[in-house]
């Protein structure tokens, strides 16, 4: 195990219901089998159990299957490799590594991946302050979630891989022509990083959603805070919708 303690940075050992290091400090591991190692006086919360359960039953439904599969592939030979902002687990899971670790901010969400992937190492944690040892990791995932630069410079190994993956342009842009009068493209995001860029692609599938699967599918969505009530019904009256699904997948190297 790579864990290591929030507060001293000794390495981790689990002592039956406990995750313990050298200095006597104990974390409990919850029934479902995460770890909460999120050390701060603020009250910080991921994504609550209603937003976990649309997103969860979007995602079993198979949308974004061919994304799962494709990160699969591109983890082929890790051995140790850590999903930032790892949500329910749907991505981590599929990876390709003996040893992985999942880390978010949602309880409700580790607590979905933790039952389902008894394998997986999930912890509450923040993606910018990492509870794993530096060089720890030969391959890091960030898939929808902010590129937390040093860290992940810290914990790859020399050599080690960052994938990351971002909406394309065309990402839901039937759903924005539902929801907005002036539907827009979404930018590609510039990434501020020392590692060095090895491959850039862009993969696409038309989903065709009933009414169920797309409202689920608006729930993961940065538009259900920003969009106005009048809007939404026009969506969630909609019966069908065909919906691009566009991704941007760019592998980095750490060549240090």
């Amino acid at each position: 195990m790579k864990l290591i303690c929030p507060v001293c940075a000794s390495p981790l050992q689990r002592v039956n219901k406990e995750a313990v290091c050298k200095n006597n400090h104990h974390f409990d591991y919850a029934k479902s089998g995460y770890l909460n190692l999120l050390v701060s006086n603020k009250k910080i919360h991921g994504d609550d159990a209603a937003m976990v359960k649309a997103r969860t039953a979007f995602l079993e439904s198979g949308g974004y299957a061919f994304l799962r599969n494709r990160l699969a592939e591109l983890s082929e030979g890790s051995q140790v490799l850590a999903d930032l902002g790892c949500g329910e687990g749907y991505y981590t899971a599929a990876m390709q590594a003996p040893e992985r670790y999942g880390f978010d901010l949602s309880r409700d969400a580790l607590k979905h991946a933790a039952k389902k992937d008894k394998e997986g190492y999930y912890t509450v944690a923040s993606i910018f302050r990492l509870p794993l040892a530096d060089e720890s990791c030969d391959t890091v995932l960030t898939c929808f979630a902010p590129h937390a630069k040093e860290e992940i410079f810290r914990i790859l190994k020399p050599g080690g891989r960052f994938i990351f993956v971002t909406p394309g342009e065309r990402h839901l842009f039937e759903m924005k022509e539902v929801l907005y009068e002036h539907p827009y493209e979404n930018k590609p995001e510039e990434l501020d990083t020392e590692l060095q860029l090895i491959s850039a692609e862009k993969i696409r599938e038309i989903m065709h959603c009933n009414n169920e699967q797309f409202r689920n599918l608006f729930m993961l969505t940065p538009y259900v805070w920003s969009t106005g009530e009048a809007d939404k019904m026009r969506l969630y009256d909609t019966p069908a919708l065909g919906i691009t699904a566009e991704f941007i997948i760019r592998v980095y190297q750490k060549n240090v």
